[in-house]
């Protein structure tokens, strides 16, 4: 049989959640049924290497808005590559990717919610109502992302199917590599991997080590990402004596480093979709204390493979990391279980599996139809 087309659709190829699952799913379709092609509607990134080496064909446009002479253009492309499908990830890319896929008359359209965004306006939200209605698929990375795109958005929860995000099996690094590769840091060594903005709570992280000080005089806290709050965390971490606060800005190698935590921490205060740094931790076998929103209670069993604090809560954050500081073998039982859990239920190539059925269901539809 002749393998089908995919294209998939992104804004960019940055290091975020969304870019990383969607260059996994590809990774991972059958090569026997499936030729996968990525757009980068508006720029690249620092994944593009990534795919680039792993023979994915990556294509920027640089198309900044959704406006018709861009959709027209990214018609005329789709057209050109003559897909089976479009697959389009978030807001931006969804939105105009579906769009000049009804145009160029692509038989079936998916799209992929990767969090609850909150930052719709109303215009935005009837935007992506329309849209539901020439969408063969939509898929929702957790049930929490399904519920708000049902109850808030207004999307019809019949078209909503959610398949969980997958990884691929962490990389071979010993805790004597991992601590290496961030210069031996003090012990205990509490970390946090996601972008440096308010709505992922490193702040209430800080807040929660200063409470730790009576009894934990110092330790290290390694911050994973980079972004707008940068500064402002830098300035905080000068309230921690005792403590290092290192800040290393996006790496590429982030699951590298896992093993040397004591304690990884995802302190999402406003919205959290999924939280694919607490699956990439749980995998790593490093114990987890996350806030207990959105998709993240969904993927950690409180008290088993991890544990459940409430949003920018310090207190609570600052209780649940001493119990695990003060208690190892307790983290050790709890990391242990994490890792079956992803081994289970988590992999890459489970989610594909389940996008390639859902693939298959859109275009026997559309030939039923």
């Amino acid at each position: 049989m002749t393998p089908r087309t995919v294209v998939h659709i992104v804004e960019d190829l940055g290091i975020g959640g969304l870019e990383r699952i969607a260059l996994t799913l590809i990774r991972h379709l059958d090569p026997r049924g499936w030729r996968p092609h990525l757009v980068c509607a508006a720029g690249g990134g620092l994944l593009v290497p990534e795919a680039e080496r792993g023979g994915i064909p990556v294509e920027v446009l640089d198309l900044h808005d959704y406006y018709p002479r861009s959709i027209a253009r990214l018609a005329r492309r789709l057209r050109a590559l003559r897909p089976a499908v479009v697959h389009t990830h978030g807001h931006f890319a969804g939105v105009l990717g579906r769009a000049a896929a009804w145009w160029a008359g692509v038989p079936a359209i998916v799209h992929h919610l990767h969090t609850t965004d909150t930052t719709l306006r109303p215009r935005h939200e009837r935007l992506e109502r329309w849209l539901g209605t020439i969408t063969a698929r939509i898929v929702a990375c957790s049930q929490s992302v399904a519920d708000h795109a049902s109850l808030i958005v207004g999307l019809d929860p019949a078209g909503v199917t959610v398949v969980a995000n997958g990884i691929d099996p962490p990389p071979a690094v010993s805790r004597d590599e991992a601590r290496a590769a961030i210069d031996n840091p003090d012990s205990p060594v509490i970390g946090c991997v996601g972008a440096l903005a308010p709505h992922k709570g490193q702040t209430v992280l800080l807040q929660a080590v200063k409470r730790l000080l009576s009894s934990v005089p110092r330790g290290t806290v390694v911050l994973v990402g980079d972004g707008g709050e940068r500064d402002r965390i830098e300035t905080l971490a000068g309230s921690v004596p005792g403590w290092q606060v290192r800040c290393l800005g996006t790496r590429p190698d982030a699951r590298r480093l896992l093993p040397a935590f004591d304690v990884a921490v995802v302190p999402s205060v406003d919205r959290e979709g999924f939280g694919l740094a607490a699956l990439e931790s749980m995998d790593a076998g490093c114990p987890v204390v996350a806030s207990r929103l959105g998709g993240l209670p969904e993927i950690i069993q409180d008290g088993r493979t991890g544990l459940l604090v409430p949003p920018g809560d310090p207190g609570g954050l600052a209780d649940a990391i001493a119990a695990i500081l003060d208690w190892p073998d307790r983290g050790r039982r709890l990391g242990m279980a994490a890792r079956q859990t992803v081994e289970a239920s988590y992999r890459a190539t489970r989610m594909a599996r389940r996008i390639l059925t859902i693939y298959e269901e859109a275009l026997d539809a559309r030939l039923a139809a």
